[in-house]
């Protein structure tokens, strides 16, 4: 385990990457510093390499109380032209970003609270399981500013445009169990159970054909825009690429042979 920065700490287990939010006093707000060793962590995994997952978890009673604006803004004049714009695309924002386009299956581990950037750090992610007390808030409204983070891209994504003006025209907090009716998150586990279940799938996708699970996950969050016969272009590029990997041939031993495959992710 290493210090990714001073409330992230970072560490290889077997062939997942697992990142965790250690603020918990703070609940796991995170400050510029903190958005920029995660984007740092993520945006090294190249999908080629022996990192083939990554989990994101948080220490303490909540997953993330959403950005640090206290200490973002403590002591701060007024700020320059452009500020704002270079300070999200360096922090939140790009952090995001990272985690959409990231070439290897993305689990965030979700308990107590997660809100605004920490939802949507949690829900960006390819999986979501969540701990039955969890829950999930976009505190803008309250606060009088625009949503960010990827928020109006996310939750109407996820959930619809009319749940997404629910959680964000009014504040509405969502519980874990209604998390997964709605599709926000795929899984509610008993809370001494998330730790497990969350490292048990992550462990899982670390295992399968990594190479073109990354093709597959670009053409799902990043669908062509014209209609099926761009859609289908897309995939025969995928296709041509995913078939000459050294996956795709050990899954046809496999299948000939009546085994499990033994991927390596090239």
């Amino acid at each position: 385990m290493r210090d990714a920065s001073a409330g992230i700490t970072a560490a290889v287990v077997g062939s997942a990457l697992i990142l965790t939010l250690n603020r918990p006093d703070k609940g796991n707000a995170l400050r510029q510093q903190e958005c920029a060793a995660l984007l740092g962590e993520i945006r090294a995994v190249d999908g080629g390499g022996d990192v083939r997952a990554i989990l994101i978890r948080a220490e303490g009673r909540n997953f993330c109380a959403g950005a640090d604006l206290v200490s973002a803004n403590a002591d701060q004049g007024k700020p320059r032209t452009g500020h704002l714009t270079r300070s999200l695309e360096a922090g939140a924002h790009g952090l995001i970003s990272a985690v959409w386009n990231c070439p290897v299956p993305t689990i965030s581990a979700v308990q107590g609270k997660a809100i605004g950037l920490g939802l949507h750090l949690a829900v960006v992610c390819d999986f979501v399981v969540a701990a039955t007390d969890a829950a999930f808030v976009e505190p803008f409204c309250k606060r009088g500013f625009s949503v960010d983070s990827g928020g109006s891209f996310l939750l109407p994504r996820l959930v619809g445009l009319r749940r997404a003006r629910q959680m964000l025209f009014r504040g509405t907090a969502i519980d874990a169990a209604t998390a997964v009716e709605w599709g926000l998150i795929d899984a509610a586990v008993a809370p001494d159970a998330l730790e497990q279940v969350a490292e048990e799938l992550a462990t899982e996708l670390a295992s399968g054909p990594t190479y073109s699970l990354g093709h597959t996950k670009k053409l799902l969050n990043n669908p062509a825009s014209g209609g099926l016969d761009a859609a289908l272009s897309q995939e025969t590029k995928s296709v041509e690429a995913t078939v000459r990997s050294a996956d795709f041939k050990e899954g046809l031993r496999a299948f000939v042979e009546r085994r499990e495959p033994d991927f390596t992710g090239n």
